[in-house]
């Protein structure tokens, strides 16, 4: 889909471009590495030869896959690979998926609406503040942001030729994209959906998806058999739904703050924490899955509220966040600000274009990515991994506006 000559000559500088903006923002940030905490702990923790050990929030208690396994594995390669040094080979590592997302973003706006405005949607990625800023520290952000694309492209090229090598190298893009973002499997009904919608037959808008998610299952089956064997449980890849899930829906959740992130006398009203020493983490975790979805459905008003308070703080910048971190809630909230208009015209545009198919797959995701995190709490960094898409439509929108202007302008 992507090879180093297309690099060079179709995309012209925006791959290299892309990778030195990264570089710029990782010298101005550098030493100053204050995300990834858990990550590079549980690195070291591999290191040591302990496994994916880290402890459950608000407790000394350890746990074998409380977070996703490719970020921390990831981390402890470049930590081998690179010695004293590895904090620069990370950065090399992560401007060069940077980029490559630039490109499947630019590449994905081409077939939205041309070639000539793709462009523009390629730059504006690459000089994004949030993405620049994740993409140079320690973060998944920067693989899931650049995978999202990546595999829409590879699923509206299956839907085109119907070649069954293009859903299996999806599949596959999809199983590590879970390796690191595992709720992002539940997005595949939705885009089924959207393959429909994008002209095939309901036996094909369901196939693809189908070879899509066993082909994901198969890439995963290595880290299911691990957790089988190291936990005695299954525990597919992680065992932190049920934490987020009643962390953020019980009497005491916020917006933006999982309760359960800290030990308090709030904790002990939600946690079991005699199970928790005595029952295996998955089961640990199944129950507090139980307990969240009982919580919602026995209160139903105000889990209704809860959920569409955290739609809207996902879209347009959570203010609650400038609690915790003034300087990158407020930049968020202006960000999103500015682009949130921008991108509201671009999908109105979009649904209304009869070209550009591609356009369904991408609804599909945008209509997952609401419904999913509007029963969790929100931070800034979670719609980073989507914003690429956002800002897609916002070049569109952005250019239908300023079409307009200038119609009116020579009309006047």
């Amino acid at each position: 889909m992507m090879r180093v000559r297309d690099l060079l000559r179709r995309d012209r500088v925006l791959f290299p471009v892309a990778m030195i903006m990264v570089w710029i923002v990782a010298v101005i940030f550098k030493g100053r590495q204050g995300s990834g905490v858990e990550w590079n702990e549980i690195a070291d923790n591999i290191l040591a030869g302990k496994g994916y050990l880290y402890p459950f929030y608000g407790t000394d208690i350890p746990r074998q896959a409380l977070f996703p396994p490719f970020y921390p594995g990831f981390l402890a390669l470049m930590k081998t690979c690179g010695g004293s040094h590895w904090i620069a080979l990370l950065q090399l590592v992560q401007s060069v998926v940077f980029a490559g997302g630039a490109v499947c973003v630019r590449r994905l706006a081409a077939r939205l609406y041309g070639d000539k405005l793709s462009w523009f949607a390629g730059y504006l990625v690459i000089f994004w503040p949030p993405l620049l800023i994740y993409s140079a520290r320690l973060s998944p952000s920067v693989f899931n942001a650049a995978l999202i694309p990546a595999l829409l492209l590879l699923l509206d090229r299956a839907r085109q030729t119907g070649r069954l090598k293009y859903p299996l190298v999806a599949g596959a893009g999809w199983g590590l994209l879970a390796y690191s973002l595992p709720a992002f499997l539940s997005a595949l009904p939705f885009l089924g959906l959207g393959l429909k919608r994008a002209g095939l037959t309901w036996r094909r808008a369901l196939l693809l998806p189908t070879i899509v998610l066993l082909t994901a299952l198969l890439t995963l089956s290595p880290w299911i058999i691990r957790n089988a064997v190291v936990l005695g449980d299954f525990v597919p890849v992680s065992s932190n739904i049920g934490l987020n899930l009643a962390g953020s829906n019980n009497p005491y959740a916020s917006t933006s703050y999982n309760t359960l992130c800290e030990a308090g006398p709030r904790c002990a009203e939600i946690i079991d924490y005699d199970a928790i020493e005595t029952v295996s983490e998955g089961e640990f975790d199944r129950q507090l899955l139980r307990y969240g979805l009982r919580y919602m459905v026995e209160h139903p008003g105000q889990t209704a509220v809860r959920c569409l308070t955290r739609a809207a703080c996902y879209w347009s910048g959570n203010p609650t966040v400038i609690i915790y971190n003034f300087r990158d809630g407020l930049a968020s909230i202006i960000l999103m600000s500015l682009l949130l208009p921008l991108f509201i015209t671009g999908l109105v545009v979009a649904i209304r274009k009869p070209a550009g198919e591609v356009r369904h797959l991408v609804f599909a995701v945008f209509i997952w990515a609401t419904l999913f995190y509007m029963n969790f709490a929100v931070r800034g960094r979670y719609i980073l991994d989507i914003q690429p898409l956002m800002l897609v439509f916002g070049v569109l929108g952005f250019a239908t506006l300023f079409d307009r202007i200038a119609t009116m302008g020579r009309s006047a």
